[in-house]
């Protein structure tokens, strides 16, 4: 029998548990908003959070960004300049929901996207939703798009 030039191995089923770890929140570094910067201890490592407050955090910084606002978050963050662009509230409103529910959909940890209302103040608008992960209780949220 000729021996093969190219090496023969057999490819591993797929385990199903992998799409199920995906969802599971991982701990993560704790960022302050205030400063823009990761939290560091007395050594100067930075501090870690667990899953839950690390899924949080990706939260606020997710609809914290500008989607395609900077070169290193090229498909990250919500198009709330463009949502405010609309002719009209509702459009507006209706964009709003969109790229706020496709951004945070991206998480795998996310399970739903929902209950959205929203509150005009003039030209400002405040949204408010909920958020619920797989793992953990849903997260009311509340943040003002300031036009």
């Amino acid at each position: 029998m000729a021996q093969s030039l190219y090496p023969v191995f057999s490819i591993p089923d797929l385990d199903v548990s992998s799409a199920e770890q995906a969802k599971v929140l991982k701990a993560g570094p704790l960022f302050d908003f205030t400063t823009g910067d990761f939290v560091l201890d007395g050594q100067n490592r930075v501090v870690y959070v667990d899953g839950s407050d690390s899924y949080t955090l990706w939260v606020l910084k997710t609809l914290n960004t500008q989607y395609a606002a900077c070169a290193a978050y090229p498909d990250y963050g919500i198009d709330a300049e463009e949502a405010m662009q609309q002719p009209d509230r509702e459009a507006v409103q209706s964009a709003l929901e969109r790229t706020i529910t496709e951004a945070l959909s991206e998480n795998p940890a996310t399970e739903r996207v929902s209950d959205f209302s929203f509150t005009w103040e003039g030209s400002d608008l405040n949204v408010r939703f909920v958020i619920k992960p797989y793992e953990w209780d849903a997260l009311d949220i509340n943040m003002k798009v300031v036009n």
